[in-house]
């Protein structure tokens, strides 16, 4: 059978979890990262859109100056 944790045992398990607790994320935190990589993520695909119509528009005069032009 286990030996059953003493009460310096628990006081020390109590410091260590007393000291991590500031430096955990709350909902609140949570929420605003939510949204700030929400934001990120638009601006990404707008980008990766943007480029990839230019791309395209590039690649389609370039082909009609070469075959029709």
């Amino acid at each position: 059978m286990a030996a059953q944790p003493d009460a310096l045992d628990n006081e020390r398990r109590l410091s260590q979890v007393e000291r991590t607790l500031p430096h955990l994320a709350t909902k609140a935190d949570l929420a605003e990262l939510k949204a700030e990589l929400h934001k990120l993520e638009t601006r990404l695909v707008r980008w990766i859109a943007g480029l990839g119509l230019g791309v395209a528009g590039t690649l389609i005069a370039v082909l009609v100056d070469r075959f029709v032009g």
